[in-house]
């Protein structure tokens, strides 16, 4: 059951004092583990609601009735025609990975955490995190990356690099239909069927295992618990199974920080369950504040 709340302003000075708590067990703690999703992207610069890259990027689709991306991200498969399923991921990658630069606020976040013994597990797929530095040995990438490409088939369990065969998408694309024509289309470079975008790549259960390892041996230590813009579209990715580690963890402490989550609280959805009260705090603000803040020296 939810908590409460007597309006933003007491929720403002609740996440106020909780920030503080987060610096002070940053200072504290003997590990860190972030978990990052969509809404850390989306206080850096990129997000699926932004109306006008959308209009830049996509204005066929804008013609075609769509305001912004994330009216495009629950589209199914069969929704879709194969040269207007690549036509959009081709635009919308070549953005995200070749346009757009590594944003500051991944670096910042860099910054705060450097020297400290951390773990970083996302459910982003745009790289910001190789991108800004971050060592790839202390990054799992949940649901992998636009990076890599895969036989639709399962001819084979070989993945391939993305972004020269969405070039060739790029070079062929209908502007009047947003479509990709058919000589344009990826395909396996081993049976000739459709490629897919494949989040688990070959390389998927090193990285996880690293993510294993590093909660499996952080039972008997003071881990702090930094979550950063996930909200419920997948809350198996990081959302629950942050919950569970918290409880099961003597000497852990989770921070959920997530400006949206006011706008979205229901009966059911509390931002922290009361079994974790005392170990788990809400900070509802804005993720580039949050993490200004850290950056700061304390007082």
């Amino acid at each position: 059951m939810a908590k409460k709340r007597n309006g933003a302003k007491s929720m403002d000075m609740e996440s106020m004092e909780n920030l503080q708590l987060l610096r002070q067990e940053l200072e504290s703690a003997d590990r860190v583990l972030l978990g990052a999703g969509a809404g850390l992207s989306a206080a850096a610069g990129l997000s699926y609601l932004d109306v006008t890259v959308f209009q830049k990027y996509f204005p066929e689709m804008v013609r075609f009735g769509y305001h912004c991306q994330y009216e495009l991200v629950g589209m199914r498969d069969d929704e879709w025609t194969p040269g207007r399923k690549w036509a959009y991921w081709a635009t919308h990658i070549h953005y995200v990975r070749e346009t757009l630069p590594p944003l500051p606020l991944y670096a910042r976040l860099k910054e705060v955490l450097e020297g400290k013994d951390y773990f970083v597990v996302t459910s982003n797929a745009d790289r910001q995190f190789m991108r800004s530095g971050f060592p790839m040995e202390r990054l799992f990438e949940y649901q992998g990356s636009y990076d890599v490409m895969s036989c639709s088939e399962r001819c084979t369990k070989h993945t391939w690099d993305s972004l020269p065969y969405l070039h060739t998408v790029l070079e062929h694309i209908d502007r009047e239909n947003f479509e990709c024509r058919e000589e344009g289309l990826p395909r396996c470079p081993h049976c000739g069927a459709l490629a897919d975008l494949t989040f688990r790549p070959e390389n998927y259960r090193e990285g996880y295992h690293r993510y294993a390892d590093f909660v499996n041996s952080s039972i008997d230590k003071r881990l702090c618990i930094l979550e950063i813009g996930v909200g419920f579209n997948t809350p198996g990715v990081i959302r629950w199974p942050f919950e569970k580690f918290t409880a099961r963890i003597p000497g852990a402490k989770l921070f959920r920080v997530n400006r949206g989550y006011r706008d979205l609280r229901r009966p059911g959805y509390p931002e922290v369950p009361e079994e974790l009260e005392g170990k788990a705090f809400s900070i509802a603000l804005d993720a580039g504040l949050v993490i200004d803040a850290l950056s700061a020296p304390l007082a």
